[in-house]
């Protein structure tokens, strides 16, 4: 069915004359009355009455009308959602996010998506990268945000780089180490530290920067990949907090960042990570364009 003819069709039932209804449609008269003709041949019905007061409906018209309607309204309705679509402005995403990004990027990433695309609906699955995985391989999400220092090397992702993040230790505002002149190994070893879940070459590294051995050397007495989590065990005992900069430095009543010989260690590179030769939606390359936005915005804490 064609539609621009329906169209035509429903502006001379509306306007009743050729003339009026060809301006209307930004046609030529003659072109106009051709598009009325073929629709007519088209549907094998006499749709208008010609006289010389204009076009009126025949019964067969009258019917048709109703319908043309219906079309033509679902056909404007079909391109706007199209458009929306391509624009990534409606439907639905369903991105991950391990703990670093689900704390320092996507609260607001939620928050601009929203003002910016109110008709998409956006799921967010929480949790550590390899749990991520698997759900990306299951096709349950369409992207995540995670380090990809800790996808393994045989796989087949392909990835965009957000933003690093940056880390230091933290201890609450009245810890025993607060004016402490410079936090060494040996008081890391005293107190233990908690952070997120971190593989072992890259807790390898950490341990050296902060003077031990290797990550078996490493005082770690907790781990745990919920940040806020962290948070309130650093502010209720004594344990110190490897933390993002971005979210240690929100606590400042609560919290003091602690000397170190290594003031600031890099924590984590996050990407976004999707199936290798898979083509995202509209939506989810607008939600990656403002996630490297805001990890850019975030990464360096001074």
């Amino acid at each position: 069915m064609d539609i621009r003819r329906l169209t035509h069709f429903i502006a001379l039932a509306e306007e009743g004359r050729f003339a009026v209804a060809a301006e209307r449609v930004h046609l030529s008269q003659a072109a106009f009355s051709r598009s009325i003709q073929a629709l007519e041949e088209r549907l094998g019905l006499k749709l208008f009455d010609r006289g010389a007061k204009g076009a009126s409906l025949t019964p067969a018209g009258e019917g048709v009308l109703r319908r043309a309607r219906t079309l033509v309204l679902d056909a404007r309705n079909l391109q706007r959602d199209i458009e929306l679509l391509r624009l990534g402005d409606v439907g639905e995403i369903v991105f991950g996010a391990a703990p670093i990004p689900a704390a320092v990027i996507v609260p607001e990433l939620l928050c601009q998506l929203r003002q910016q695309s109110p008709g998409l609906v956006t799921r967010v699955h929480l949790g550590n990268l390899p749990t991520l995985l698997a759900q990306l391989d299951a096709q349950q999400i369409d992207f995540c945000l995670g380090d990809p220092r800790l996808v393994p090397p045989q796989a087949r992702y392909d990835t965009a780089s957000i933003g690093k993040q940056v880390a230091a230790l933290y201890g609450r505002a009245d810890h025993p180490l607060a004016h402490a002149p410079r936090v060494d190994a040996e008081a890391m070893r005293r107190f233990g530290v908690a952070t997120i879940t971190i593989s072992p070459a890259l807790l390898d590294g950490v341990a050296v920067l902060y003077g031990f051995r290797d990550c078996a050397d490493f005082p770690l007495v907790v781990e745990c990949d919920d940040l806020g989590t962290l948070v309130h065990l650093a502010t209720r005992t004594d344990v110190l907090a490897l933390l993002p900069c971005v979210v240690g430095d929100a606590h400042t009543q609560a919290l003091c960042r602690l000397p170190t010989t290594t003031p600031q260690l890099p924590m984590a590179d996050v990407h976004a990570i999707w199936l290798g030769g898979r083509t995202l939606s509209p939506s989810a390359q607008r939600a990656i364009e403002l996630a490297k936005r805001l990890g850019g915005e975030g990464g360096a804490s001074a």
